[in-house]
């Protein structure tokens, strides 16, 4: 009786449905911190409250689940309004009603992603409307990288700055657990080196501006004009980069 059991490699589907539990149980685990106060608190344009950034972050992997389905229907969606608009126009909700908005973008894109190809979501020049990008790519960095991001903003607005250089270091390695050292890692590396540059720690940003840039070239001229680099641009360690 053979007994030899073999690994099958998650399909990209399968890895995306795995990359939208992330996203849930991240965006759970932060939520769990805020108290009663905090979720009814109103922000305002520059500063965002806790329910702000959640908004936010609903509207964007909702729109992810509506490029998903434009596979179906041809017809890809308008990209949401500018943040100033949703902001003004979600800024009364009561936190119920933006938490069950959040969950519910999330359960959209895991039903597109189960509703789809790999072919679909692997080939960047499949579709028209997504640019040249896979939509592997865009799904992980509006599900995933993007919310990141914010996860971290507000786990530094809440003093603890070691649980948001741990969420960011995570995404690196959680990326790379899933989907190997290809375009995704490279995005996820490349914002560890903008959260280092943020913060003024140089050495450690152009270290992993230059691995992502090494993984994925195409980042190369995005980072010239990156706005979170702007720390970086005088250095002659980062100017190196781009005379080697």
């Amino acid at each position: 009786m053979n007994t030899t059991q073999t690994n099958t490699p998650p399909t990209r589907r399968d890895a995306l449905l795995t990359v939208v539990d992330r996203a849930r149980a991240l965006e759970q685990t932060l939520a769990d911190f805020f108290d009663e106060a905090a979720r009814a608190a109103t922000g305002t344009v520059e500063v965002w409250a806790p329910k702000d950034h959640f908004v936010h972050l609903a509207v964007w992997q909702a729109y992810q689940a509506r490029r998903l389905g434009a596979i179906a229907t041809g017809n890809p969606p308008d990209q949401p309004a500018e943040n100033d608009v949703v902001f003004l126009e979600h800024r009364d909700e009561p936190w119920d009603v933006v938490w069950a908005n959040a969950m519910r973008a999330l359960d959209d894109d895991a039903a597109a992603i189960a509703r789809v190809s790999d072919e679909d979501l692997t080939d960047p020049d499949r579709f028209p409307w997504t640019n040249g990008r896979s939509l592997v790519s865009s799904t992980i960095g509006n599900i995933y990288l993007h919310p990141i991001e914010h996860l971290v903003q507000m786990h530094e607005e809440r003093g603890d700055d070691a649980s948001a250089e741990q969420v960011q270091l995570e995404s690196v390695t959680f990326i790379r657990d899933l989907f190997g050292k290809g375009e995704e890692y490279a995005n996820a590396v490349y914002n560890l080196g903008c959260f280092y540059a943020k913060r003024g720690r140089s050495a450690e940003a152009i270290a992993q501006v230059r691995e992502a840039l090494a993984v994925n070239p195409e980042l190369t001229e995005w980072s010239k004009v990156d706005s979170d680099l702007t720390s970086l641009y005088e250095l002659p360690e980062y100017q190196a980069l781009y005379t080697a």
